[in-house]
């Protein structure tokens, strides 16, 4: 059973989610009612967290996980990431608050087996090609530590979208130690090519530091710390955005 404080942070993350409107070309994004993962984190203070995404015509194209402290600091945080190929605009209470140009670029996923015709048999091998990862991210103080980041054994979340030519696609999280706090989200879908299909990857950033993904040993993404300064991360022309909300 949930604590008392967790209870306040579902309620204050779903309420402060909600006050978001994105939109993309125009078009205003459909907010999931539901998160897609609920998480704390113990080795920062006590928090607690809740992941929501945002899809338009079934594909995601933001996601955030939506935070509240109560020790050692007492504020709520929202971090959000495009991931939309294309730009993005942001309001909350009227006001522009995030414009981001394209957050990723999805790309082949090279030496991938030819994707499956049932559904089940195509999340088997997204799963095993997601397990093919091996992520690790720098520690926040000391910059010679490393941290080897743990990949959640299902995805966060799974998706179709026929107007966008995606057969399958689906959401894996990677997470620090024994924690469900997502640090990397991995974006993998089977897309339309004609009369063939393909298999199609990205990934996003849900925190500040420095990310090196390796796939057989090859590094496949590598992205700097952007922080410090913090006015990288509280830029509203990033892709990746971090913003403190009711303090």
């Amino acid at each position: 059973m949930a604590t008392k404080n967790a209870q306040l942070a579902i309620s204050f993350s779903k309420a402060e989610a909600s006050t978001f409107a994105i939109l993309r070309d125009d078009q205003e994004l459909q907010m999931q009612a539901e998160p897609l993962l609920r998480w704390n984190n113990p080795t920062g203070g006590e928090i607690y967290g809740d992941v929501y995404v945002w899809t338009l015509e079934g594909r995601p194209q933001a996601i955030a996980s939506i935070y509240k402290w109560f020790t050692p600091y007492t504020h709520g945080t929202a971090e959000f990431q495009s991931l939309s190929e294309l730009p993005l605009q942001m309001k909350r209470g009227g006001s522009i608050v995030w414009e981001p140009g394209p957050g990723v670029r999805m790309k082949p996923l090279e030496e991938a087996p030819q994707p499956a015709g049932i559904p089940f048999q195509r999340m088997r091998q997204m799963r095993s090609m997601a397990e093919q990862h091996e992520a690790v991210m720098d520690d926040r103080e000391d910059l010679d530590k490393k941290w080897n980041l743990r990949l959640l054994p299902k995805p966060i979340y799974r998706y179709s979208s026929t107007e966008n030519g995606i057969v399958d696609g689906a959401l894996f999280a990677f997470c620090k130690g024994t924690t469900n706090d997502p640090e990397i989200v991995l974006m993998m879908e089977v897309q339309r090519d004609g009369e063939s299909l393909k298999w199609m990857y990205a990934f996003g950033r849900q925190d500040s530091l420095r990310f090196v993904v390796r796939r057989n040993n090859a590094i496949v993404w590598d992205v700097p710390r952007l922080t410090p300064p913090w006015s990288n991360v509280y830029s509203p022309k990033n892709p990746y955005l971090v913003l403190r909300i009711n303090e």
